[in-house]
């Protein structure tokens, strides 16, 4: 089994031998553990490291943590905050909790509890995300690329078995109907970052502003109509699968954002300032020729290059008229359960008739 990616926890404590000691019980656990004494280190260092959770100290050199909480908030709403202090109150605790905070622990906080809390918090919100990426595919989730009995798709599945343990981005080029968007989940599921989500995005069509909207997010008053800030599919798709389908449509001006996502892990939300960190893996495709459009100047050569390290084509159906009855008959398998009837049976003519069209 491939092992699961660690979670990151930004621990935010001006007492040095507090931190010494969360830490190495946290990293002893398997936790990886990002340190900061005051606000702006916590800020800066969460915008550079995106960590899963925050374990945080309410009382801080230059302010507290309910000054902190709407920040983080804004940046990742989703992120797993426990607020910790030495003068616990009912009015405080309420008070953190309308801020954000998912958990009140008073100090001195027993570390054993403070694990338990951790992982019960990264557990649920784990399952949100989850949730989440099962719904935006729900229909591909159970498709299998591979159905068919022909070398052509043999061997392709014989080289995907190669590079499915890979976090190389994968560059998926076929025609239309040919299955791109399957193999893609079909990738997510059986990587390591499959307890992740899986985000997909088809650029066809999108235009320069919605296409940045829709990757990187962004801030309120960013454009006419930006009255709320808004996470971008990169936020959400953070430690998981990022798949771009008819990548080639991708507008100019944003194919260098996105090569920085690639190369930096970094990317800015439209009326930001500030970088963003997005750990994702990058599965494209494409029905047409990138090679065609890096010559016509209509798609950068860096970001094809980028790209282009793992290409798998697949090929039309008319390319591989023997897998039609397997393809068929899972087609009618489904459909017919979801209609409640048993299974219809395609007649040896109505498969020729298939395969000769």
């Amino acid at each position: 089994m491939a092992e699961r990616t660690r979670n990151r926890v930004l621990l935010v404590d001006d007492e040095a031998i507090i931190r010494m000691a969360v830490r190495k019980f946290l990293t002893a656990a398997g936790f990886e553990i990002v340190e900061a004494e005051n606000r702006a280190t916590a800020m800066s260092k969460f915008r550079a490291h995106r960590p899963d959770a925050v374990i945080l100290d309410y009382k801080l050199p230059d302010g507290t943590a309910l000054d902190l909480l709407p920040q983080i908030r804004a940046i990742d709403e989703s992120v797993a905050v426990i607020l910790l202090t030495a003068h616990a109150t009912i009015d405080l605790a309420v008070a953190a909790m309308k801020e954000g905070a998912d958990h009140f622990l008073t100090k001195p906080v027993e570390l054993p509890a403070l694990q338990i809390v951790l992982e019960r918090a990264l557990d649920r919100n784990r399952a949100v995300h989850t949730d989440l990426a099962e719904r935006t595919k729900e229909s591909r989730k159970h498709l299998d690329p591979f159905a068919g009995t022909s070398a052509a798709i043999r061997s392709i599945e014989a080289d995907v078995q190669k590079i499915v343990a890979s976090d190389r981005p994968v560059l998926i080029q076929g025609e239309t109907g040919t299955g791109k968007g399957v193999l893609a989940a079909w990738l997510h599921r059986n990587s390591r970052r499959r307890q992740e989500s899986f985000i997909d995005l088809n650029c066809a069509g999108l235009s320069k502003e919605l296409l940045e909207s829709e990757l990187f997010g962004h801030e309120r008053g960013a454009f006419t109509g930006a009255v709320q800030p808004k996470q971008g599919l990169l936020d959400v798709a953070h430690r998981g699968t990022l798949f771009l389908d008819e990548i080639g449509d991708i507008d100019l001006q944003v194919q260098p954002k996105l090569l920085k996502v690639l190369e930096e892990k970094q990317f800015r939300r439209l009326g930001d300032v500030k970088p963003r960190f997005a750990d994702v893996r990058l599965i494209a495709a494409t029905q047409h020729d990138l090679g065609v459009a890096v010559r016509e100047k209509r798609f950068r050569e860096d970001l094809y290059f980028r790209i282009n390290t793992i290409v798998v084509r697949l090929p039309p159906l008319r390319d591989r008229t023997d897998d039609i009855p397997d393809l068929a008959a899972e087609m009618l398998a489904r459909v017919s359960n979801e209609m409640g009837r048993s299974d219809p049976k395609l007649s040896d003519s109505g498969i020729r008739a298939l395969q000769e069209y």
